[in-house]
């Protein structure tokens, strides 16, 4: 009896001492006995979930904080619970020990209440407002004995829970996804943002999101993550995907997936996704961002309005951007090049080797025959890729709208199934001077780059030198006599580039910087305050005419004489067409405004587009 009481009132004032010993609203973990909570580098999930219960049933605490230098193995799962903050130095890391015989479906960090399989916890009682940030977590693939991709060691898996904050994390080495977030329903709001993150060498994707809705991922970079994709939205809706790096070895084809992989089935509609400025570079095994319907059924917007914008993408085995099922996607102002030559037939059996396109629309979904899909394809540079630059598999289901795009030095040729009036094909003059030609023979611009400073062994101290990579970006800026941005200053090239003041004449140009032409770039950069800069426009498949603005008059060019015209006003509706008798031409009864004209010069069976202002 003696011994109880004495172990109870040891307890007693431990948990006093440790009550008055903290300051709010922090709690501290620590391996060199400074924490209010000291690890042994045992079973050391034991004193963070200590803390962590600590800091739920106390209100005037919100932190558990890792303190480092310090590894933390631990041989089961951590447990966040609500309004708490878990975050630590970045030299503190959370290790999974050796052969840890870990379960199926199981997270290094879970919510307080999770289960351990595939079915989802109840949301009834959901964790909320959680915050995971500054330290590494290490799954420590190599020393396990189960297979990766098949659902063992997530680093950070959340069930049904929302208002999630997981940023400046140095996130590898799982044998499934390296952050796994999942809800038990559709449209479950989660209000996530994952942002500034490092994440390596998972076993599957790198973050995976299902059945959700409301998430930002941004501003992160993804490296060697293999078998899916490096981001995978499935079964979502209402969600961002910016500012990424998401990539591979350039030493390595097979070494990763899919860059963006967006999938949902027919009863799951998605209608706002967009997906911009990110750099997503190859030797992924697939596409580079890959719009999948993966169910027949539904109707035609069931999945619709995907915006694709402000991208590069280069390097994969697959198409840059491959369609399956998707109604309406806007594809503009991407750069996208040097794709379909891989060679992993398990997915691309009806193709040859090396053999796919800067973009495809390859089917509705599986078995899917919905007709009267639309792809509307704007201002992009799309180049040297193996297939076709733009290829349409599925005419009798799907319609290109190509306008502005550079589409050049495409193997099997620029298009399939399809044309446009509008599109130039031109050596776009990107800022690189110096290539790597790869063993095909192409030049690979962002390899030459990234091979200079990338080992094997880099993965694992890449935290400290990733944001190199981002220099690469540089290589896309078009050259300019006026001005091209080179990451701290405006440098004055020896040739303009005439992706320059070329791409779609009522696209918004507004934060170009000056002189811009009043006309967006071509590419990567058009409308962004990093646009190359240029004050005219290179007479390419434009046309001359004066006055400009007029008040009724206006006269064109005499070699145009003949030939076919077509005026549109800025919503797209036809509202004058004939043939041009003389280079004159009367306007008088069109409302004041802005229109484009189309010439189709007869001469030279070309198309000419221009803009006139009518006052």
């Amino acid at each position: 009896m003696l011994r109880h009481v004495v172990s109870f009132v040891l307890a007693f004032v431990f948990s006093i001492s440790i009550l008055f010993s903290q300051t709010p609203p922090i709690v501290y973990v620590a391996a060199d006995g400074t924490g209010d909570f000291n690890c042994d580098g045992k079973k050391d999930q034991v004193e963070i979930n200590q803390a962590l219960d600590f800091v739920a049933t106390h209100d005037d605490f919100t932190t558990v904080y890792l303190k480092g230098p310090a590894t933390y193995w631990i041989d089961s799962t951590i447990y966040i619970s609500s309004n708490t903050i878990l975050e630590g130095d970045s030299t503190a890391k959370i290790k999974l020990i050796d052969n840890a015989g870990w379960p199926r479906f199981q997270g290094m960090i879970m919510q307080k209440g999770a289960v351990f399989d595939v079915g989802i916890a109840d949301t009834t009682n959901a964790v909320h407002d959680i915050t995971i940030r500054g330290f590494e977590i290490d799954g420590n693939r190599i020393n396990q004995h189960q297979p990766s991709g098949h659902a063992y060691v997530y680093l950070i898996k959340l069930q049904n829970c929302y208002n999630i904050t997981i940023d400046n994390m140095f996130l590898h080495s799982a044998l499934a996804e390296d952050v796994n977030i999942q809800s038990c329903c559709y449209g479950y709001d989660i209000n996530l943002d994952f942002y500034n993150n490092l994440v390596t060498t998972s076993g599957h994707d790198g973050i995976y999101v299902g059945l959700s809705k409301n998430f930002r991922i941004h501003d992160n970079v993804f490296l060697a993550n293999r078998t899916d994709a490096h981001i995978r939205a499935q079964d979502c809706n209402h969600f961002k995907i910016y500012n990424n790096i998401a990539g591979n070895s350039p030493f390595t084809r097979n070494s990763g997936g899919i860059g963006v992989d967006i999938q949902s089935k027919d009863h799951y509609p998605l209608n706002d996704c967009e997906i911009y400025n990110n750099y997503l570079f190859g030797k992924g095994s697939f596409h580079g961002i890959w719009l999948w319907q993966t169910s027949q059924g539904g109707s035609l917007n069931q999945h619709t309005g995907v915006y694709i914008h402000n991208n590069i993408i280069t390097g994969f085995q697959g198409s840059g951007i491959a369609i399956y099922g998707f109604n309406n996607t806007r594809i503009e102002n991407n750069v996208i090049e040097l794709n379909g030559y891989g060679d992993n037939h398990a997915l691309f059996a009806r193709e040859p080797m090396g053999r796919h396109s800067g973009i495809t629309f390859y089917q509705g979904a599986d078995g899917n025959r919905i007709k009267g899909f639309t792809t509307i394809i704007k201002n992009n540079i799309i180049g040297n890729n193996a297939g076709y630059g733009i290829d349409n598999q599925k005419p009798n289901l799907n319609t290109f709208i190509l306008e502005y795009n550079d589409v050049y030095h495409n193997l099997k040729g620029n298009y399939h199934n399809t044309s446009s009036a509008t599109d130039i094909h031109v050596f776009p003059d990107f800022a690189v001077d110096t290539f790597y030609t790869d063993e095909l023979g192409r030049y690979d611009y962002a390899y030459y780059f990234m091979r200079q400073f990338w080992t094997d062994s880099l993965i694992y101290q890449i935290r400290y030198k990733y944001k190199q990579l981002a220099k690469a970006l540089l290589l896309y800026h078009l050259k300019s006599q006026e001005g091209r941005w080179n990451g701290q200053t405006w440098v004055i090239d020896s040739v303009t580039s005439y992706c320059i003041n070329t791409g779609d004449l009522v696209s918004d140009y507004s934060a170009e910087p000056y002189p811009n032409g009043q006309r967006i770039n071509i590419g990567a950069f058009g409308g962004t305050p990093f646009a190359s800069k240029g004050s005219k426009i290179p007479d390419i498949h434009g046309f001359a005419t004066y006055p400009n603005p007029t008040t009724g008059t206006v006269y064109i060019s005499q070699e145009l004489i003949g030939s076919q015209f077509y005026i549109y006003d800025l919503s797209g509706q036809l509202v004058k067409q004939g043939i041009l008798s003389s280079n004159s031409l009367e306007l008088t009864a069109l409302p004041n405004g802005m229109y484009i004209m189309k010439i189709h010069a007869y001469k030279t069976n070309t198309w000419r587009i221009g803009k006139i202002i009518k006052i």
